[in-house]
C-alpha cells in the first residue's frame, strides 16, 4: 500500500538475500534472508534467518558469504522462511541493492511453493545511485558506503543482515537527496523503471 507520506517519512523494508548460486531458474535457492524496517529515518525492526537448502554449498559460495554447511544444519527450509519473511514484510515497499537479483529469488520461491504473487512495490538502490550520481562509474555497495560515509566492515560484507543494514543507511541518505531533487513520495519515482522495478 502506498502511503501519502514524504519519501523520508514513509516506512520501508530493506532486505538482502544470500543464495546457493546466481540462477534461481536453474535450481539455486535462498540460504539467508536479512532485512530491516525503517521509518522516519531510523531502523526500528530487524529480520535475519539462515535457511537449509537441502544441498551442500559450493566452496565458492562459502568463500563469498562466509556461510558454511554446518551453519545450515537444522535450519528451516526455504518455503517456511519465505512465508514468514513476507508475512513480516506485509504490504510495505521493499528495497534492495541490485533488487532484480533478490526479487527474482523470492519470485521463484513463490512459484515453486504455489504462494501466489509478490505485489509489493520494489525499489532498487542501484537505480537510485545511477540516477543521483550519473557521472560516477561504480555503484556497488562497497563503493556506496564510502560515498555516503557509512561505517563498513568489508569482512562482514555478503552476509544478508549486514548488507541489508548498510543498504538501509545508504537508502536513508538517498531519500534526502531525492527530496532535494523534488521527489515528494514513492509515486514520483514511478516513471523511472530502473528505480521502481515493481509498482503496487
Amino acid at each position: 500500500m502506498i502511503q501519502d507520506k514524504t519519501l523520508t517519512e514513509d516506512t520501508y523494508v530493506v532486505f538482502d538475500l544470500e543464495t546457493t548460486g546466481f540462477y534461481p531458474n536453474s535450481g539455486d535457492s535462498i540460504i539467508e534472508i536479512g532485512a530491516v524496517k525503517i521509518k522516519n529515518g531510523i531502523i526500528y525492526d530487524r529480520y535475519d534467518e539462515l535457511i537449509n537448502p537441502n544441498r551442500l554449498l559450493s566452496d565458492e559460495i562459502t568463500k563469498i558469504t562466509g556461510i558454511n554447511n554446518d551453519m545450515l544444519i537444522g535450519k528451516r527450509n526455504e518455503e517456511e522462511c519465505v512465508k514468514d519473511f513476507m508475512k513480516w514484510v506485509g504490504d510495505l515497499p521493499m528495497v534492495a541493492h541490485n533488487a532484480k537479483f533478490d526479487i527474482s529469488f523470492l519470485d521463484m520461491a513463490y512459484l515453486k511453493y504455489n504462494l501466489g504473487r509478490i505485489n509489493n512495490v520494489v525499489i532498487d538502490t542501484l537505480g537510485i545511485s545511477r540516477y543521483l550520481e550519473s557521472s560516477e562509474k561504480y555503484h556497488n555497495l562497497a563503493t556506496l558506503v564510502k560515498r555516503y560515509n557509512i561505517p563498513w566492515d568489508e569482512e562482514k560484507h555478503h552476509r544478508a543482515d549486514y548488507d541489508s543494514e548498510g543498504t538501509a543507511l545508504i537508502f536513508l541518505k538517498m531519500l534526502k537527496k531525492l527530496e532535494l531533487n523534488n521527489f515528494k513520495n514513492i509515486k514520483d519515482l514511478y516513471k523511472y523503471s530502473f528505480i521502481i522495478l515493481r509498482k503496487n
